[in-house]
């Protein structure tokens, strides 16, 4: 679960900063429907499987702290490699004088 969640919740957010400025896309909901269908067909499961875990888990507030502690935990670490400095690369040869 806490994989397809957190697929969910990056589709929510680039749905949310991109779908929704693109001027192109006429049905913005659409495409965001479109989008977590490609979620559920990645994981094989269906929208309505995806629902009933959902509410079986938020019904256990103990297994649901646990899916997002770990889910804050990732994001987290990957915010941190964001701004880790990237290294500049060496030049392939001597400068030419």
């Amino acid at each position: 679960m806490q994989r397809i969640l957190k697929d969910v919740i990056m589709t929510s957010e680039y749905s949310s900063l991109h779908l929704s400025k693109d001027s192109l896309n006429k049905d913005k909901v659409k495409a965001n429907q479109d989008l977590l269908e490609a979620v559920f067909q990645i994981h094989h499961i269906s929208r309505a499987s995806f629902m009933e875990s959902l509410h079986f888990y938020e019904s256990r507030p103990d297994l649901n702290k646990k899916i997002f502690d770990s889910l804050s935990a990732y994001a987290n670490r990957r915010r941190q490699e964001f701004f880790v400095p990237k290294p500049l690369p060496k030049p392939a040869a001597a400068p030419v004088k």
